[in-house]
């Protein structure tokens, strides 16, 4: 029997495609609990669990042999989220004293380039900003570390010399755009008074210009598990990119034999419930991967090719 784990994370629990999923194993599987399923319905061929929370999510990755999806959002590298139906962008404090949206799955590089207004302010998170290296700047672990950027930044440190009209530099917030910095989130709290930034661009959403900071990230949670599922599909923005080589490296240090299916650009939810489909039809995601890969690409846009190791 092969035991087959759907996670949602906020958000994107609300979207139709959930619902779909759940439509269609109520019609095709038999219900066996609030949140189980077994399918076919008079043979017990996959045993099928939705579930919503980091903790379960966390038992699903250590669960021998088992298929796990994550239908959700990727927070820019920052790490799955999970949370109740209905959240808000920005949560009341006094209805969610732990923000959702600031409350990671860790399975990331060691930091993350988030916006200051379009992700911070938006969802009234208070991230740890990422401290730049003093030492050598080759020993960090993020996109970002490869092209140089964070010798670059630590040298203006180091220097002094940052310049606000700079393209790049390491700059805090308050000197530079003190107004930005003293902006408020829903719940009345100034997050951007004492942060950095790097970059800063003209965000055409926000008819502003928007400021991209660093904030830790790293593996605590993916480093307490045994990653003893036999596939994994990050299906969330961008999975390649931000958790491919954490997750690899983790596999290689708890010798798992983990497939990992992720996407390489835009969010793909739409082939939750395809990649189900082919899972419950017999098709093999280890022994069949171009099987997938060739059926899945095939509902998600151009752009957006899955990747399987």
């Amino acid at each position: 029997m092969t035991d087959i784990v759907i996670a949602y994370g906020v958000h994107v629990r609300d979207w139709p495609k959930h619902k779909e999923v759940l439509d269609y194993l109520n019609a095709k599987a038999r219900k066996t609990g609030p949140s189980h399923w077994m399918y076919p319905k008079n043979v017990d061929l996959h045993r099928v669990e939705i579930i919503y929370t980091k903790a379960e999510f966390a038992l699903a990755l250590d669960k021998k042999d088992a298929v796990v999806i994550y239908d959700g959002h990727s927070r820019i590298g920052q790490g799955p989220v999970f949370g109740p139906e209905n959240v808000p962008a920005c949560p009341d404090k006094t209805k969610f004293p732990t923000n959702p949206w600031g409350d990671h799955f860790r399975m990331g590089w060691d930091f993350a380039s988030v916006e200051c207004l379009m992700d911070i302010i938006y969802h009234g998170t208070n991230p740890k900003e990422y401290t730049l290296p003093k030492g050598d700047p080759k020993a960090v672990s993020g996109p970002f570390a490869s092209g140089g950027l964070i010798k670059v930044l630590s040298d203006t440190i180091k220097a002094g010399n940052a310049n606000c009209r700079d393209r790049i530099g390491w700059r805090e917030l308050s000197t530079c755009w003190d107004k930005a910095s003293a902006r408020k989130d829903c719940n009345g709290a100034t997050p951007l008074s004492k942060r950095h930034y790097w970059r800063h661009f003209w965000n055409s959403y926000l008819k502003a210009f928007d400021f991209e900071t660093f904030v830790e990230v790293g593996t605590a949670d993916l480093d307490a598990t045994k990653l003893a599922c036999s596939v994994l599909y990050m299906n969330s923005c961008s999975s390649l990119k931000y958790y491919y080589w954490p997750l690899l490296r983790h596999k290689n240090k708890v010798k798992s034999s983990c497939v990992f299916y992720l996407t390489r650009t835009a969010y793909g939810g739409q082939t939750t419930l395809p990649f189900l489909k082919l899972l419950l039809g017999g098709v093999d995601p280890i022994k069949e991967k171009d099987l997938f890969l060739q059926d899945l690409s095939g509902v998600v846009s151009s752009g957006d090719v899955l990747w399987a190791e």
